[in-house]
């Protein structure tokens, strides 16, 4: 694979002519500046153009010609194989997918853009990757970005950031039309272009379908058993626009859809099936001028979930400026200023007042290039954010009135790297950041009476006295192209979070005379703490072949309310300690082979299978096998034969929703 793992700094790219006026990351002309500098290009870890051997972060940069090689047909799929990436696979299409940490359901702690908008689902913080509107056959490249990234994205971006850039119709004309067909009743079709209409205006589109039978449920989940007749199905559609006004001003106008239908695993455990209808709109204008590279963004998600537990409609409108702008030769200064607007009725029970919050947000980067061979970052970003409620939750069931929900959060979190290349070689990175994970709508407006038998009755129930959840890292990385020609980077890390935002457990937090009646709340839950390696290595041969492994090891510990009785959140058991990747590939002339292996080591996940009794199941440690062969008959059409973990058989215990399932498919690609 061509993918860069990437632990160095800031350059002096951001400013040099061979990027011009294309500093915004969708303009960016990712393929003609891969070849120019013979790795890809990224503006996904300052806002500045970058090459990717310069970054400020620890980055994960996926090209499009390294997913066509991977037996995978989404996303989490993908991302598993990478140092760092903690991926569950609950159902077929709910794959959980976290950095440096575990995977549970609903997990809130990434945040994940496609073209720079936000599509993590504004309910609970969390990415339904179903949902996200975008083909595998349509993406240029899939950047991660590791560690607390608050200062730079804002809140959610504790964990990291996952950036999806599609493929630019304005710097080359595509169309790619693909059907896959595989045991399990599964089926995708997609077709997906891009093509120029003389030197101003462009056009994007993609559309595709997806079926497939869902895996065996979990033998002990009894609600995921319940659920097992249902089918996965996702079907997504986007539409995109750029005009050029002149060599200096763009505009860009997108809007996409999402309707789908799959098993899920939820905050607490609890197994659901959840309906999926999602609708997007963005405008970008960008402008090089004489006071720097300006962006102006504004986009609109809308979002209508209906899991088992009731229903969910949200609303999220968010603007943003930004400059990018050199002094001198040797600083980059990125300033932007942000305002977002979120909005839900009353959820999942009717009739207790729509809520939603409003917050803006100022944020600044400094890069300074001390010497030639040091290299500094600095960035911030304040955020006030503010909740309201326009009617009182019913009180036969509920403790607050709507006054309570009129609370105010002012959080600063930042990012700072040092890197130094000694005269030895390779190049050492020293970072600190702080991370906020700020309340979600789950977690301060969620109102939902619970009959849990007899008649008797209990609240489930949003704080708003909730607060922040702050994140602390510290990391020193080290990379180096060996004198073999083989490529080493290793990172040592450690992450703690205070006052972690969590679920309920079995004991409800408010009893009577306190509240109506007992009251399950959502609330901060205490702190954990997380320190770990990670080791990649990588290389290749002159004959076609090329190879690459990567382990992780994470020691967590908690100090938390206890399990199952205040909370389901269990990062110290549900955290695997071991993770090893590692392939294989050949290419000969038009035939492409790629091997893969996965383990990952044995956890204790929790299973809630009604609910109530919260338990923790232990999980024996596995290991994967996968295999893609490719054959492309001419420049137009191509065939693949794809085994996705075949050593699973019907079913492999992995967590405790759905076992995982092997799958095989072919596929068949029509090019331009």
């Amino acid at each position: 694979m061509n993918t860069r793992i990437i632990m160095t700094t800031v350059s002096a790219l951001a400013a040099s002519a061979a990027l011009g006026g294309q500093s915004f990351a969708q303009t960016l002309d990712y393929q003609m500046m891969s070849e120019l500098f013979g790795e890809p290009v990224t503006a996904g870890a300052t806002g500045a153009p970058q090459r990717a051997s310069d970054v400020p972060a620890t980055m994960i940069i996926i090209t499009q010609d390294d997913i066509q090689r991977f037996p995978e047909y989404d996303i989490p799929g993908i991302i598993r194989h990478f140092g760092g990436m903690d991926v569950t696979r609950y159902a077929f299409g709910d794959g959980q997918t976290n950095i440096r940490g575990a995977a549970i359901g609903y997990t809130p702690r990434l945040l994940v853009l496609v073209n720079g908008r936000e599509v993590y689902i504004d309910t609970y913080g969390y990415t339904a990757w179903s949902s996200l509107p975008v083909r595998l056959d349509e993406i240029q490249q899939i950047e991660v970005v590791k560690g607390p990234q608050s200062a730079l994205y804002g809140f959610n971006a504790v964990g990291g950031v996952v950036n999806i850039i599609t493929r630019n119709p304005a710097q080359q004309d595509y169309l790619v039309a693909r059907v896959n067909y595989g045991g399990d009743e599964y089926t995708e079709a997609s077709m997906v272009g891009g093509r120029s209409f003389g030197d101003d205006f462009a056009v994007r589109f993609s559309y595709g379908n997806t079926e497939a039978d869902e895996f065996t449920p979990f033998a002990s989940n009894t609600y995921a058993a319940e659920l097992s007749g249902d089918r996965y199905r996702r079907e997504t559609g986007a539409l995109q626009a750029r005009y050029r006004f002149s060599d200096k001003v763009n505009i860009s106008a997108e809007t996409t859809f999402t309707d789908g239908f799959w098993a899920e695993n939820t905050s607490v455990y609890y197994a659901t099936s959840s309906l999926y209808e999602l609708a997007s709109y963005k405008v970008d204008l960008e402008a090089d001028s004489d006071f720097g590279f300006w962006t102006l963004s504004a986009y609109r998600n809308e979002t209508d979930v209906g899991p088992a537990f009731g229903p969910l409609s949200a609303e999220l409108t968010a603007y943003r400026a930004q400059n990018l702008f050199k002094i001198g030769t040797d600083n980059t200064i990125r300033l932007s200023v942000e305002y977002r607007e979120g909005d839900a009725g009353s959820f999942p029970q009717p009739g207790n007042g729509g809520f939603g919050y409003e917050t803006t947000a100022f944020s600044a980067m400094w890069n300074r290039r001390i010497s030639s061979n040091v290299d500094l970052t600095l960035a911030g970003r304040f955020d006030s954010m503010d909740w309201s409620r326009d009617g009182d939750p019913n009180p036969m069931f509920f403790a607050f009135t709507a006054d309570d929900y009129s609370v105010s959060y002012e959080e600063f979190s930042y990012n700072a790297a040092l890197v130094w290349r000694p005269e030895s070689g390779g190049a050492v990175r020293f970072s600190a950041a702080q991370g906020v994970q700020a309340p979600t709508m789950f977690d301060v407006g969620f109102t939902l009476p619970v009959d849990i038998g007899g008649g008797f009755m209990v609240g489930v129930s949003g704080n708003p006295s909730i607060e922040p959840a702050i994140i602390n890292n510290y990391e020193i990385a080290y990379d180096r192209t060996l004198s073999n020609g083989v490529e080493f980077r290793g990172a040592v890390f450690l992450e703690s979070t205070s006052d972690v935002k969590g679920v309920f457990g079995m004991a409800p937090d408010l009893l009577p005379p306190s509240a109506p009646v007992p009251t399950y709340l959502f609330d901060n839950r205490g702190d954990t703490e997380t320190m770990g390696v990670e080791l990649t290595l990588s290389g290749g041969s002159d004959d076609g072949f090329d190879w690459d492994a990567n382990y992780t090891f994470k020691a967590v510990e908690d100090d938390m309310q206890p399990f199952g009785v205040n909370t389901a959140l269990d990062f110290e058991g549900a955290t695997p300690s071991h993770i090893f990747n590692g392939h294989v590939g050949w290419t000969s002339g038009r035939f492409t082979a790629d091997g893969y292996v996965n383990y990952v080591s044995s956890i204790d996940m929790p299973l809630q299978p009604v609910f109530g009794p919260i338990t923790s199941v232990p999980v024996e440690g596995y290991t994967a096998f996968s295999f893609r062969g490719g054959w492309d008959v001419n420049e137009h059409v191509g065939f693949s034969l794809n085994a996705q973990n075949v050593n699973f058989g019907d079913g492999e215990v992995t967590n405790t929703h759905h076992e995982h399932e092997s799958r095989v498919w072919v596929g068949l690609t029509v090019r331009q």
